[in-house]
């Protein structure tokens, strides 16, 4: 590309929809569209690294998965979350599950690394048995599956009572 042709598209995005049809807009409006996206998000989910990957809120259950509304100091609780793979290659994970009590220190930190293929969904949980009544914070991400690993999703953080 000459240095003239490339002046003239200096700043421009062009974008091509499903049905073929294209649109040219400006850098920033794509950064402002982006950040708009990013601040609003997907009720429910937390996005990836270029929102290939996806992870949704966890849902409590019990240890045969069905989901439960009390909670009980001694008895085994899971976190349950969906993850999906948007992207076109296969991806590895690791699914996190903090718990943190009011004053912000952790009770609970677990996790599972895990492949996902593209365009596929898993259901994968972790379990915590509480030793304390109480308030506490749950929060789930995913991380890289690399050695050297980075945060996927943003933190999603659920609140839960302990009877």
């Amino acid at each position: 590309m000459s240095n003239e042709s490339c002046q003239k598209c200096y700043g421009l995005i062009k974008i091509i929809d499903d049905n073929k049809k294209s649109y040219r807009i400006m850098r920033k409006q794509v950064i402002i569209l982006s950040m708009t996206m990013l601040v609003m998000g997907i009720p429910g989910y937390a996005l990836g690294q270029l929102s290939e990957i996806t992870l949704s809120n966890p849902t409590i259950v019990d240890m045969k998965g069905h989901q439960k509304n009390d909670l009980y100091v001694g008895t085994p609780i899971g976190f349950s979350s969906i993850i999906e793979n948007h992207g076109t290659g296969e991806k590895r994970f690791t699914y996190v599950v903090r718990v943190l009590d009011q004053n912000n220190q952790i009770q609970s930190r677990s996790s599972m690394s895990v492949n996902i293929s593209p365009n596929q969904s898993l259901t994968v949980a972790e379990s915590w048995i509480p030793q304390k009544a109480g308030m506490y914070s749950v929060q789930t991400f995913l991380l890289n599956g690399n050695l050297m690993s980075s945060q996927l999703t943003d933190i999603i953080n659920t609140n839960i009572v302990v009877k």
